[in-house]
């Protein structure tokens, strides 16, 4: 959903009285040929957190050290811990479900990767009624002027309790926080 002064009211209505589902992912790299690696979300309903999901994902292709340097997880851990790519996405599609406002922070990037993703497992991401919103947007229109739309920044320009530790639940909250606190 395009951030303007048009889409506001429909995007604090669905923070106030519907589902928004924000969610997080980390990757092998940025590239085509990168993929998930970790994929983790957070439900709330009318405001209020319902219910989490966070899924480790064993990747077909290697880690960027790059990659692995911010976020932590290696080959071998993801190996031990991590799904199937086809399984993780399943279980986060039917979390996600449909009627829902989609909200990450860059969510061009994750939903770059999803799509990507699904594209290079043969799966369809075609979800029902699900409309997207960008925190980095939102904030960009509601807060225009801060040095920087990182999370990290966000967060503390916002006093918002959470942490960007590169971890994707970790992220979730933080942005959800973040996108919280710009409606109120």
């Amino acid at each position: 959903m395009r951030i303007c002064a048009n889409t506001l009211p429909q995007i604090a209505e669905y923070a106030r009285s519907g589902r928004v589902v924000v969610f997080d992912t980390e990757t092998t790299g940025c590239s085509r040929c990168d993929e998930i690696c970790q994929i983790a979300a957070v439900e709330y309903v009318n405001g209020v957190q319902t219910r989490t999901f966070n899924s480790y994902i064993c990747p077909s292709c290697e880690m960027n050290p790059w990659a692995e340097g911010v976020h932590g997880l290696s080959l071998d851990f993801l190996s031990k811990h991590g799904l199937a790519p086809e399984e993780a996405m399943r279980q986060f599609f039917e979390f996600l479900g449909s009627d829902a406002l989609l909200v990450a922070h860059n969510n061009k990037f994750d939903m770059r990767m999803l799509n990507q993703e699904c594209e290079k497992f043969g799966l369809c991401f075609a979800p029902d009624g699900i409309e997207t919103c960008d925190t980095v947007a939102l904030a960009r229109h509601l807060r225009p002027g801060l040095d920087s739309y990182s999370l990290a920044n966000l967060i503390e320009a916002l006093n918002i309790d959470g942490i960007n530790s590169h971890d994707a639940i970790d992220d979730t909250l933080a942005c959800a926080g973040v996108f919280f606190a710009l409606l109120s």
